[in-house]
């Protein structure tokens, strides 16, 4: 279960995908299909637009801010030093202390991985867009068993040690979600200003759940694929809406819509909902604003915590090509703590589009994300 101690930014640049993709020339049209993946009904329906466009996007965010990595390395060392002068005896009461004192230091210290990224392929028809995209969030604990210390005195007392008779472990957990779909986006008579959106797709949630012995640690086991996987793999669906007034256009989406529970190798539960979120956009000729908000919490599993992200937004024109992106992110998940977010948009004409944006919260929490719309 999650812990007062973490600090977890899953959602801060998928967020930071939806609400940095402006165009400088605030006031225009604008065509940037990643925002497709936010809401499907997003993009307009544009006739003449005759390229073959491809948008991809990728991003980042690791939240070691507990330097959980540094402290195990350190108890694992520790420990294996331990293990090796107790087989040459040269163990006495007392020498346990030191691997006693790392490993309560490091109790129920955590940290996080969020990466992912997209793609989307128009079509010869503006109403049918192919799309994919991968989302993998990944969050790890340290469990310190107490009665490891009773453990390691003992062991000491006898001059013999085993470092793997140790029950302190890493706990960890991820959810990693791939799929592959067509967006179709349409209008009804009499509501001209507003536009629907739906995203059939094959989806695939893959639940991974795994306890590490410190003895055991090693890094590459953490979030290895390969082993102690759970596969769902089914047909699901996105829905949206957007309705434009002059310069405002008002959004809501839901994202898969089919909801079911799913269990870990071991048996913990994953209940898939839909997520509901909605945002405000304004451009201008002077400056785009957007603000975002979950209106539903974006799931938990294990050591992830549910929670729902808030953020607001702005693109500034430094010239005809280029805007300053500029964002702040917020939750209500007590573990988190607000980010300000800092990018650059570069376009050419409405089709191409290249953001980068960079986040920094400090030295072990830090990410970045790009996306680029390139005409084929």
């Amino acid at each position: 279960m999650p812990v007062p101690s973490r600090k977890l930014y899953f959602g801060l640049l998928a967020a930071g995908l939806q609400t940095t993709l402006f165009s400088s020339a605030a006031a225009a049209a604008e065509y940037q299909m990643a925002n497709l993946h936010t809401n499907p009904s997003a993009l307009l329906l544009r006739a003449d637009i005759n390229d073959t466009l491809l948008q991809i996007d990728g991003y980042f965010f690791v939240d070691d801010s507990d330097e959980l990595i540094q402290g195990i390395k350190k108890a694992y060392d520790e420990g294996r030093a331990l293990q090796g002068r107790s087989r040459g005896v040269l163990v006495i009461p007392g020498d346990e202390a030191e691997l006693v004192r790392r490993l309560e230091d490091i109790s129920d210290d955590a940290n996080s991985v969020l990466a992912g990224g997209h793609f989307t392929l128009n079509t010869n028809s503006p109403k049918w867009h192919i799309i994919g995209g991968s989302e993998f969030r990944g969050s790890e604990r340290f469990d310190y068993d107490e009665d490891d210390a009773n453990r390691l005195r003992f062991a000491t007392l006898l001059g013999l040690f085993s470092f793997g008779e140790l029950q302190s472990a890493m706990e960890v957990s991820v959810v990693w979600s791939n799929y592959l779909g067509l967006n179709y986006r349409f209008k009804i008579d009499g509501l001209e200003n507003t536009q629907f959106g739906i995203s059939p797709k094959l989806q695939n949630i893959s639940l991974i759940e795994r306890s590490i012995s410190i003895s055991d640690y090693d890094e590459e086991k953490l979030f290895d694929a390969g082993r102690d996987v759970d596969q769902n793999l089914q047909l699901n669906a996105d829905l949206g809406v957007s309705h434009r007034m002059d310069n405002w256009t008002l959004g809501l989406a839901i994202k898969d819509v089919y909801q079911q529970s799913m269990h870990s190798t071991i048996g913990t539960e994953y209940q898939q909902r839909s997520q509901i979120s909605a945002s405000v956009d304004y451009h201008a000729s002077w400056a785009a604003f957007r603000f975002d908000a979950d209106l539903t919490p974006q799931t938990g599993f294990g050591e992830i915590p549910s929670q729902r992200i808030y953020q607001a937004a702005t693109a500034i024109p430094l010239s005809e090509r280029v805007a300053l992106l500029l964002d702040y992110r917020w939750s209500d998940n007590p573990y988190s703590d607000d980010a300000p977010g800092l990018g650059l948009h570069y376009n050419l004409g409405q089709l191409l589009h290249i953001n980068a944006q960079f986040s920094y919260a400090g030295s072990n929490e830090l990410g970045g994300s790009i996306n680029l719309q390139l005409p084929l």
